[in-house]
């Protein structure tokens, strides 16, 4: 009886400390897991070069995600005597901190800042793996908080076709904010660790260090110019129309 009323307590004590947090911030380190294997024909020593210095430049930086119950955006914090060197800004790319990524709650809408042909755009989606997560049973514990498995399937296309690619989430139902890095999101509660790319070059967030608040945090707005996924995509597939035109 006692050890019932006390299991009682407790989770009514963890609900209202939790209940009272406003806001928030994660550091996520970031690991690629495992080199892609050399396809035939490539230049072998050039791309293991570049994956290992691009290994090495992941695991030093710091991406951070900052939220309240309204809103979260995702970036990398710029070193800058790095960014000048050699495969860095391949390296933000292959992991996806080339963008900066706003994720809004209420209307489950995610804006993306990102420079494509010399123009700072504003790409407007929804969030990433919103309604399209499968949520297991399996779970296990990050910094104190059980986390749930979730995963989805998602595609991408290039010149050489349709590739699909397996995304895990583990989520935090303790903290109830539905954000998660790179722009993903939509489960109920915080994104503790995100796996992506699974089936070819993985890569892992796993949070570092988390903080929590009492206040809303200020948000500057993004700037750029409003621009669609299709027209974005067509910009793309024109300018690459036309260096294959002039061949």
């Amino acid at each position: 009886m006692f050890r019932s009323l006390f299991f009682i307590f407790f989770l009514f004590w963890n609900f209202q400390i939790y209940a009272q947090i406003r806001s928030g911030e994660i550091e996520y380190a970031i690991e690629i897991e495992e080199l892609p294997e050399v396809k035939p024909g490539e230049n072998k020593d050039v791309i293991q070069k570049m994956y290992k210095m691009s290994k090495d430049y992941v695991a030093q930086m710091k991406a951070i995600l900052k939220f309240d119950r309204s809103k979260a955006l995702f970036k990398l914090e710029e070193v800058m005597e790095i960014d000048r060197k050699p495969y860095y800004r391949f390296s933000k790319a292959l992991v996806g901190l080339d963008k900066v990524y706003l994720i809004e709650a209420d209307a489950n809408k995610l804006v993306i800042q990102q420079e494509d042909f010399m123009t700072m755009h504003l790409v407007k989606d929804k969030t990433k793996g919103a309604g399209e997560w499968e949520v297991s049973s399996a779970s296990k514990m990050i910094d104190g908080f059980k986390v749930f498995k979730a995963s989805t399937t998602e595609v991408t296309e290039n010149s050489k076709g349709k590739f699909e690619h397996e995304v895990v989430a583990w989520f935090a139902p303790e903290i109830p904010f539905g954000y998660g890095p790179v722009g993903y999101g939509g489960l109920p509660g915080l994104i503790l660790e995100l796996e992506m790319n699974k089936s070819n070059l993985p890569v892992i967030y796993k949070t570092k260090v988390i903080n929590f608040s009492t206040k809303s945090f200020e948000l500057e707005p993004l700037e750029g110019k409003e621009i669609s996924p299709l027209e974005l995509d067509a910009m793309y597939k024109k300018a690459t129309a036309n260096i294959i035109k002039s061949k």
